[in-house]
């Protein structure tokens, strides 16, 4: 992960954006050599809100790992037989 420092960040701020807003690059903010913070595409950070929200339903990680385990041996049902 590229790091810059916050005074740079103040002069390269539309092109940081404009790259970040592009992808999924993240970049950390540093204060006097210090990382302080992270600038994320918004869309990532999206993804980790809804991840973290899935993650904190109990037992959720338990039943992800159960469903992937059971894909790669061929268990479970196939998708086109859940769709209406």
């Amino acid at each position: 992960m590229d790091t810059i420092s916050v005074s740079a960040l103040r002069m390269e701020l539309p092109s940081i954006i404009k790259k970040i807003a592009g992808g999924f690059d993240r970049l950390i903010v540093t204060v006097s050599g210090k990382p302080k913070v992270a600038v994320i595409n918004l869309e990532e950070l999206e993804s980790l809100e809804e991840t973290i929200e899935i993650l904190s339903v109990p037992g959720a990680l338990k039943e992800i790992k159960e469903g992937s385990k059971e894909a790669r041996q061929g268990k479970g049902t196939p998708l086109e037989d859940l769709i209406l």
